[in-house]
């Protein structure tokens, strides 16, 4: 009869849904490929894995028209002889229509496509494991407050019990290399440091890592190298006392140690550094569990520009975002710093209204500026409600195209409402030095020149060539604002005083070398200047010239 067809024909239409929602999937919405992090700017990291384009949704199985169309007809018949009858209700050519149009159609699913649903690729850096002295070198546990067991072997590194210093099978190389070194020296590596002065100290850590791998046939990993280059010694530079015994450490953070008969051994300078210390450990601790961290982002899109936004926190109030957590916070300032630094030097050399937008990234590398691809668009198209068109150009040899395609990240799409009011943001990528691509066909005439965390004042950089001057005299022929960022205090003045050598015209100081309020608030270690800042910041100083 009439319900047992309309039963039949429910029961082939859940058992075809099934096989569908079984074979089909959603389009993943972003391909993470890993690469190794790097503790300074300048070192390229190793290749990643290659991106690969999100999966397309798979076609719906064929259903054979000819047993639909059978089994319909055969419902209707029977449901045409019900209403010959006199029942009452629904007109028999309506309902018939409608329970036609009903399973003749495709499975219901449980999601829609349409254009919205794009397939795209992001750059995700995957961030490195880390050596901390105040952590256990197996789990990454907190050692702070609680027993510390030195490594029976080398000294250096530390765990939270014997059975994980067993465990840890990855340390069993270098420990054995730096018994060597031990056995080679004739004396424990850090033996009478504190003879040296900062700078000598410093040299001394980066032999001790050459020696080492001489002696174990092959390059440290940055997490091994730090083993060296952060050593639990006195933080009392004449003293660097590096017997575990004789030492103990600062109660909040675990990091810094100091002898225990000695508390002024302890600098008064740390308590500016502890918190940055502790904030860099919960980041160790917390990748080391889950992964990186990927803060939530911010999707409005102003419609006035925020002039009167001095500083990251006022541009996320705007933006009706809130973050309450600091590790959260740290990490989306350091997503947001590029395109929002870029805002600070529009805003102060008066170019916020344009309609079309170039920025010029000097020295772009994949693990900052192309990281988190959308943040150009989120923290900086969306402020400016001026602009249709955002071009963003990442110029630099250390582009790596064989860890991303870079014809697909091209390709990205913006937000729907940008769409929708036809506005766009394209993106290119010169893998190459600057003042090449400045005499190149495909040159785009900039609004901005960045040039963040550069270290132009060093006399080494790309292929350990000094390449700067050149690029400054390209970028500073274009007659356009730039602006030039650093880690630290102790290097903006010095890429200022180049910049100022370089230049064959007068160049307009709009911003002299300051804390930029648009800078990363996550704390990155620094070994360069370790004795004046343990920590440094991408973007931290800047000063912008016309």
């Amino acid at each position: 009869d009439a319900i047992y067809l309309i039963q039949q024909l429910l029961r082939k239409k859940l058992l075809s849904k099934k096989s569908t929602s079984s074979t089909v999937s959603s389009p993943p919405k972003k391909v993470a490929p890993t690469v190794a992090t790097a503790t300074s700017k300048k070192v390229p990291a190793p290749a990643a894995m290659p991106c690969s384009a999100a999966a397309k949704k798979a076609p719906s199985p064929a259903v054979s028209k000819d047993e639909t169309s059978a089994e319909v007809n055969a419902l209707l018949k029977c449901l045409g002889s019900k209403f010959q009858t006199g029942a009452g209700g629904e007109l028999p050519e309506a309902l018939f229509s409608k329970l036609g149009k009903m399973f003749s159609s495709e499975p219901l699913t449980d999601t829609t496509s349409d254009d919205e649903e794009a397939e795209y690729i992001e750059y995700i850096y995957k961030p490195r494991q880390y050596f901390m002295a105040s952590l256990c070198n197996h789990c990454k546990s907190d050692l702070c407050g609680q027993p510390q067991l030195p490594c029976k072997g080398c000294g250096l590194v530390f765990y939270c019990s014997v059975g994980h210093m067993r465990d840890d099978q990855e340390h069993r190389q270098l420990c054995y290399g730096l018994r060597q070194l031990v056995e080679r020296n004739g004396h424990d590596v850090f033996y009478r440091s504190g003879d040296f002065s900062a700078e000598q100290f410093r040299s001394y850590r980066i032999v001790c890592i050459r020696q080492l791998e001489q002696l174990i046939n092959r390059t440290l990993t940055a997490t091994e190298q730090e083993v060296l280059l952060f050593p639990f010694v006195c933080n009392d530079a004449k003293c660097r006392e590096h017997r575990y015994k004789r030492l103990t450490s600062c109660a909040r953070c675990g990091e810094i140690a100091f002898c225990k008969d000695k508390a002024s051994h302890l600098s008064a300078s740390h308590v500016a550094w502890c918190e940055a210390y502790r904030l860099f450990k919960t980041f160790v601790m917390r990748q080391a569990k889950y992964g990186r961290l990927e803060p939530a982002l911010p999707y409005e899109v102003l419609r006035e520009t925020p002039v009167n936004c001095s500083n990251t926190r006022q541009i996320l109030k705007r933006l009706k975002f809130n973050v309450s957590d600091a590790c959260e916070l740290a990490a989306l300032t350091q997503i947001s710093t590029g395109p929002l630094t870029a805002f600070y030097a529009l805003k102060l050399c008066e170019r916020l209204q344009a309609e079309q937008l170039t920025i010029h990234l000097v020295g772009a590398e994949m693990e900052f500026e192309v990281d988190v691809f959308q943040k150009w668009e989120i923290f900086l198209l969306h402020i400016l409600p001026a602009v249709k068109t955002l071009r963003v150009v990442f110029v630099g040899p250390e582009l790596n195209s064989s860890k991303v395609s870079f014809e697909q990240l091209s390709k990205i799409k913006c937000c729907r409402l940008c769409r929708k009011a036809e506005r766009t943001v394209e993106y290119y990528f010169e893998n190459r030095l600057y003042h090449d691509y400045c005499v190149q066909s495909s040159f785009k005439s900039p609004d901005l020149v960045c040039f963040f965390n550069s270290g132009l004042y060093r006399a080494t950089g790309y292929a350990l060539e000094d390449t700067w001057p050149d690029t400054i005299q390209a970028a500073l022929n274009l007659k356009c604002p730039m602006v030039v960022t650093s880690y630290t205090k102790y290097e903006a003045p010095l890429d200022m005083k180049q910049f100022l050598n370089q230049s064959n015209r007068h160049l307009n100081v709009v911003l002299p070398p300051t804390t930029n309020p648009f800078g990363s608030e996550k704390p990155e270690r620094n070994f360069i200047s370790d004795d004046d800042a343990p920590f440094m910041y991408k973007n931290y100083q800047c000063f912008v010239v016309d």
